[in-house]
């Protein structure tokens, strides 16, 4: 028996040494597949990064996680105890695992069959979530066991809840402390109360199932049990305990992503990721400095916004969004759409006793009844002596003067000439004035008459969903109402004067009506002397249409393209005084079988017209013979030189502008002329720097182009290769001459500064007496040109000041026409006066730098010629010096068209042949 005994002991003896031993190899096994603590030492989690305007103003963040870094100093008391009573009580008292914790928890589990608490300690969560995976194994527990321990050997406590605090995730798309306090509460760490620190440490077991958004009874009874656990480890008072429990939390709504400046910032973030690569963007929190400057920006928007709305009504009448038949699905209607915007406007939430949200405005039945009686019992008796309005509804003082809303038709009257509207419970009226634009809608590119809407009931009726403008919040409504219906003559209501008398004591909010608009709009604006761009605006709504109209869509320029071929035209020796026939001339098209007879936008002819003149009433004629005298190889070669990114066709409608081109090209090549003639290369981005201070180059082919003029060692332009001079045999006598204008020319110099200021002359004309002059409105210190299409299909305008060049286009996506007499002038240079406005304001206005060599002479503006007691219409023009117009008794003849065709001027014996001097 005693034997046995022994045996038994020898082999339970046994036994435990092969455990130990398989224990033992089982740890040293896994110690060697732990991953490298070290890593801790450089903790650098993903971070959003940042898209910043020129002032500075955050555009977007763009990140894997919502992540902001906060220092262990950074962090109060009461936040660090809340987590620990929440989930490590013990913390600073074990060595990285909690023995005793580990056996409460299985105890609780087993009592409770299923899981209910984990035995996990901060140290080893930390593990878990910086250095292992989340598989549930019982591999990846010893690890986590194991690790834990190394933790807390190698690193302080302190240092352990920095990493913890910053890395754990708290719902809402928060990771760490400080996104969480900024994101639910709009507070930096050291504003948190108790409450709110239990709150968010409850969060972490399970952000969803706790979140205050999905299911507020038990986020606060997660919250209740923190604060329970504070009070019991002696973190916060009896008092603190109470007073926490019955604090009135504000829960901040959670914005969406935010992006400013949308078309702009996407672009940028495109730019930017094929820089520095996406994954690297998105989690090492760059800075990326634009040149965006947001106050101009957002004057951008808000006059595309117009613009294009103002465009797409003149066109006509979409109709109601949809009707309502019965007054209950009106009730309805007005009730929802109330609730719905009481909660867009409320900023936060509270919890009330019953753990239910209560939004900043709550929809309140008993206010509502009471003002919808008497809303509705007043407008019934709207031309009765018993009206009485009542406008004490609190909903009036929410809705934005200038915004948009939806409202529903509650009664039409054609005597009066109104319409009146519930806007979520508020009634409104929109009269004559504010409706009368509202006729059938048709999109025709021939001359159509449309008169004013008279009677409201022809587009509208009862139950009629609109979208409805505020312009005033309180309007007289007898002010308002038509004047026939005032008027005696016309109005045979016995009561009519008393009721007009009362009439005038009551007010009610003036609306508009509106439709959201189907026309699209770009703007593009630049600093001529650096090229940085200043404000970018792809489109009439981002959220709508993420195409970036701006940069992507390639449209005809129309006349918009007319300064390039009058600037190559100065090239070549014409001057501002040069006369040019406006006379009807067919043309060959492309096909060289078929004859093109150009014609001009009012279908007339004017005959002998000034360079100037032509320019500014921008005639097609004119232009297209002037491009034949240049010829089409001249101007390709031309804007191929001042970097204008165009592929023009091989005939002469290319004059016109019937190639495509994006708003970008046209305005970044319109910056020759106000900045004295030089190439600029647009620049968006000032500098882009990583989290560890790595600055990054600001294109993705900056280096390339430093490594590819490097190798080529020579001048970008040489004045004997900027002209491909034909070659001739020439006799010695007649040695070939250089254009004056372009010997001077080189690297971003590709334009003579003198042209350059007589074209920025030419087009200050365009404004002051052209196409243009409503743009004088803004500042006499103008230059710009219009561009319309055939058919009215495009709509632009370019123009600049001496430090800003701006672009407006205006069209449909789909090439329909604007409508008819929807020219630049109408379309696209309102809402490019309503921009520059603001960037005069800003920046001021000034005139423009007289170069060198230029001189002013008075001339007949319509002949040319020097001026005499005799001429009526004088003008003061600029010339480069030497070229302007003489006393015809000198017999000089400037610019005229020979016999021949040729142009050439007599200087005493000799002659100079400009062809000669000039043409390829």
């Amino acid at each position: 028996m005693k034997s046995n005994i022994i045996k038994v002991f020898i082999v339970l003896i046994g036994l435990g040494v092969v455990g130990v031993a398989i224990i033992g190899l089982a740890i040293g096994y896994y110690s060697l597949t732990l991953p490298k603590i070290s890593s801790l030492a450089d903790y650098h989690p993903p971070i959003p990064s940042k898209i910043l305007a020129k002032d500075g103003t955050v555009l977007t963040e763009i990140g894997i996680h919502n992540r902001v870094i906060a220092k262990f100093e950074e962090i109060p008391k009461r936040i660090v105890d809340a987590f620990l009573s929440a989930e490590d009580s013990s913390f600073f008292e074990h060595t990285g695992v909690d023995y005793l914790g580990v056996l409460r928890a299985l105890y609780a589990n087993i009592k409770a069959g299923k899981v209910v608490q984990g035995g996990s300690t901060i140290t080893q969560q930390v593990a878990k979530s910086l250095l292992l995976t989340s598989e549930r194994s019982i591999s990846r527990k010893i690890k986590d066991f194991l690790l834990a321990q190394k933790i807390e050997k190698k690193f302080s406590k302190e240092d352990i809840l920095f990493l913890y605090l910053n890395q754990v995730y708290l719902g809402g798309g928060y990771y760490g402390v400080k996104s969480a306090f900024r994101g639910y509460f709009r507070k930096e760490l050291s504003e948190a109360s108790v409450a709110e620190s239990a709150m968010i440490a409850g969060l972490l077991v399970a952000p969803g199932r706790y979140s205050p958004y999905r299911n507020p009874l038990y986020a606060k009874r997660r919250q209740a049990y923190v604060l329970k656990r504070m009070f019991e480890t002696g973190k916060i008072s009896e008092s603190e305990y109470k007073l926490a429990l019955q604090e009135k939390i504000k829960y901040f709504t959670r914005e969406g992503s935010v992006f400013k400046a949308p078309y702009f910032t996407e672009w940028i973030r495109q730019k930017v990721v094929d820089i520095v690569g996406e994954d690297n963007f998105k989690e090492n929190g760059f800075i990326v400095q634009t040149t965006l400057d947001w106050d101009l920006q957002n004057r951008a928007e808000i006059a595309i916004a117009q613009g294009v709305k103002e465009i797409d009504k003149r066109q006509g009448f979409k109709g109601p969004l949809q009707h309502l038949e019965t007054d209950e699905e009106i009730e309805k209607f007005i009730i929802e759409y109330r609730k719905n915007l009481l909660e867009e406007k409320s900023e936060y939430f509270i919890l009330d006793g019953d753990s239910k949200k209560q939004y900043e405005f709550e929809y309140n039945e008993e206010e509502y009844l009471k003002v919808k009686n008497d809303y509705f019992s007043s407008i019934e008796k709207i031309n009765s002596n018993d009206f009485e309005w009542n406008s004490n509804d609190p909903m009036l003082d929410l809705l934005e003067v200038g915004k948009d809303y939806k409202a529903v038709v509650i009664k039409v009257h054609d005597s009066s000439r109104m319409v009146y509207v519930n806007l979520a419970g508020v009634h409104g009226m929109i009269p004559y004035e504010q409706f009368r634009w509202a006729h059938e809608r048709v999109l025709d590119s021939e001359k159509n008459f449309w008169s004013y809407v008279v009677r409201p009931s022809q587009i509208l009726k009862r139950g009629d969903i609109v979208y409805v403008q505020i312009e005033k919040k309180s309007e007289s409504l007898s002010f308002r109402l038509y004047k026939d219906f005032k008027d005696p003559f016309f109005n045979r209501n016995k009561n009519r004067k008393e009721l007009l008398e009362k009439l005038k004591t009551e007010k009610m909010p003036l609306l508009r009506l509106e439709q959201q608009s189907d026309v699209q709009a770009a703007l593009f604006s630049i600093d001529p002397l650096n090229g940085e761009i200043i404000s970018f605006v792809g489109g009439a709504d981002f959220n709508n249409s993420k195409f970036i109209r701006t940069i992507q869509s390639n449209r005809q320029p129309g006349s918009a393209f007319k300064p390039f071929i009058y600037a190559a035209g100065l090239e070549k020796g014409f001057t501002p005084a040069s006369i040019i026939l406006d006379s009807p001339e067919a043309l060959s098209g492309v096909d060289e079988s078929l004859n093109w007879k150009p014609r001009n936008y009012d279908g007339e002819f004017k005959g002998p017209m000034t360079y100037r003149n032509a320019l500014e009433q921008s005639r097609n004629v004119p232009a297209i013979k002037l491009s034949e005298k240049i010829g089409l190889s001249n101007i390709k070669k031309f804007v191929d030189r001042i970097g204008l990114n165009v592929e023009l066709g091989e005939d002469l409608t290319s004059a016109l502008g019937s190639f495509g081109v994006n708003l970008k090209e046209l305005v970044s090549a319109y910056a020759i002329f106000p900045n004295g003639g030089r190439k600029v290369k647009v620049k968006f981005i000032k500098s882009i720097i990583d989290r560890f201070g790595t600055t990054y180059p600001t294109e993705v082919n900056e280096l390339d182009e430093k490594l590819k003029t490097e190798e080529k060692g020579a001048p970008l332009l040489k004045a004997a290769e900027n002209e491909e001079i034909e070659k001739k045999e020439i006799l010695p006598e007649e040695p070939i001459k250089s254009n004056p204008y372009l010997d001077s020319l080189g690297g971003d110099q590709v334009y003579d500064k003198r042209l350059a200021y007589i074209m920025t002359n030419l087009l200050r004309g365009v404004v002051l007496h052209g196409t243009a002059k409503n743009a004088k409105e803004v500042s006499t210190f103008l230059g710009g040109k219009t561009g319309t299409t055939n058919s009215f299909v495009d709509a632009w305008f370019v123009g600049f000041t001496s430090n800003i060049v701006a672009g407006v286009w205006t069209g449909f996506d789909d090439n329909q026409t604007l409508g008819y007499a929807e020219s630049g002038s109408r379309a696209a240079l309102p809402i490019w006066k309503d921009y520059m406005s603001e960037v005069v304001r800003k920046y001021g206005e000034s005139e423009f730098v007289i170069p060198e060599g230029v001189t002013n002479i008075l001339i007949d503006k319509e002949t040319g010629k020097l001026a005499n007691d005799q001429t009526k219409t004088t003008f003061m023009e600029t010339f480069v010096s030497g070229t302007g117009p003489v006393e015809e008794t000198d017999e000089i003849i400037n610019n005229q068209l020979d016999a021949n065709g040729d142009e050439n001027i007599k200087d005493g014996d000799k002659t100079i042949w400009y062809d000669d001097i000039y043409n390829e």
